[in-house]
């Protein structure tokens, strides 16, 4: 039906412009004289504004079967950062500040924006400083960016940045005439008010994890507490507040994959560990997982799926821990961006050549979905699974401490996420 009217709309615009060119043309030649004015003065003008008419009817009926259900501001997806901008007027914009230019990033433990652009790179450390900022205000870019470049920036340091957990992943932009973004305004999850409160719980539980995983001598033993700890402290739930950061996993117990794969990402580097966040497809679905080194060499790890097993055997399992991509493969897809970082390929430090038996993949039946669905089955281990813990006899107490932050209650904070 849509499509019939910008049809007829299409028409009946040519029509019209035929009609009223026809008239003014038909006027200038017949009827001007009787009136006694000289055509040679007049026609060129009259030329030239028959021919801006023309255009002016051609844009109109152009714009008449285009579809107007979608709204004009345009969209930037493909991220966890999704930001709606809006035409800006640039003749009167701030100077930019607040820029960032003080900040320096390693690019072991800060990949992401190396894989931006110099250009990129300075807007990178400028949204960083407004973020630590707590800037709520529009400010302008130190350099333009085409909508994609901002879209790849933001995204880059929200994925480098699991500790900035106050940052909503929603913002929006303004863009010039030539669609070059030219200011953006963040926005935040939890008020300034409640963030210096939501700051001391978090660090509490970051620091009591940390400080137990320094513990262990290996790698791998510190990966392993600091996987548990995340396990043992969360529970995966859609409707989870703030869900897109660390904070709704270590400090509210529930959360989604976001939440998982960042408090992995914090607790590791924390602990002395590369470990970069993920983001990409799972049984079709938008997920969030991580890669971490181990002894020199990348691997795959799923906290978020490994809980949800366990949960349902009734027992810490590792089917999806220290894997490789073609191990991975089958049911998860790097995005675009994180198809940049290390692949994964060694298997030395898969849980199995450690330590011995767990619940695999192979033991796993997906039903259909994410396995935080809830549709799956496990089957039955071919051996007893082995706990590493009784590999490390000497190791610290394995009981994640239970946090007491007094009388302090964690702050109510923003709505759902999108992964």
């Amino acid at each position: 039906m849509k499509r019939k009217r910008r049809i007829q709309s299409f028409f009946k615009g040519i029509i019209i412009s035929f009609a009223v060119v026809i008239f003014v043309e038909g006027f200038v030649l017949f009827g001007l004289p009787l009136l006694g004015v000289d055509v040679n003065d007049t026609i060129s003008y009259v030329s030239e504004s028959i021919v801006a008419a023309k255009g002016l009817f051609a844009k109109a009926t152009l714009s008449n079967t285009q579809d107007t259900s979608s709204t004009p501001n345009h969209k930037l997806q493909g991220g966890p950062m999704e930001g709606t901008g809006a035409p800006e007027n640039t003749d009167n914009l701030d100077s930019p500040a607040n820029t960032g230019e003080e900040y320096t990033f390693d690019a072991t433990t800060y990949p992401y924006r190396e894989l931006l652009s110099s250009t990129e790179q300075a807007v990178y450390n400028q949204i960083y400083a407004n973020a630590v900022a707590y800037n709520t205000d529009t400010f302008t870019l130190v350099n333009s960016l085409s909508e994609s470049e901002l879209s790849e920036t933001i995204n880059s340091v929200y994925n480098d940045h699991p500790e900035l957990f106050w940052l909503n992943t929603s913002y929006k932009y303004g863009y010039n005439k030539s669609n070059e973004v030219v200011q953006v305004q963040l926005s935040f999850g939890i008020s300034s008010d409640q963030l210096e409160t939501a700051k001391t719980n978090f660090n509490a539980v970051v620091d009591s994890i940390t400080e137990v995983a320094s513990t262990y001598s290996s790698d791998i033993e510190k990966e392993l507490y600091i996987h548990d700890a995340i396990c043992q402290l969360t529970t995966y739930d859609s409707n989870a507040e703030l869900n897109q950061s660390a904070y709704s996993a270590l400090v509210n117990g529930s959360t989604v994959c976001a939440g998982y794969a960042r408090s992995f990402q914090l607790l590791c580097q924390e602990s002395g560990l590369t470990c970069y966040y993920l983001t990409g497809t799972a049984s079709g679905s938008d997920h969030a997982w991580n890669i971490v080194s181990i002894e020199g060499d990348f691997y795959n790890v799923d906290v978020t799926w490994d809980d949800s097993i366990s949960e349902s055997y009734g027992s810490s399992v590792y089917p999806y821990f220290n894997l490789t991509d073609s191990e991975m493969a089958d049911d998860h897809t790097r995005s675009t961006l994180a198809a940049q970082l290390p692949s994964c390929t060694a298997t030395a430090m898969s849980y199995t050549n450690v330590y011995g038996s767990t619940v695999e993949k192979n033991d796993i039946n997906n039903n259909g979905g994410q396995l935080t669905d809830g549709n799956f089955t496990i089957d039955k281990p071919a051996e007893p699974i082995m706990d590493w813990r009784e590999e490390a006899p000497n190791g610290p107490a394995q009981n994640i401490p239970q946090m007491d932050f007094d009388s302090n209650q964690p702050p109510e904070l923003g709505g759902p996420g999108g992964f």
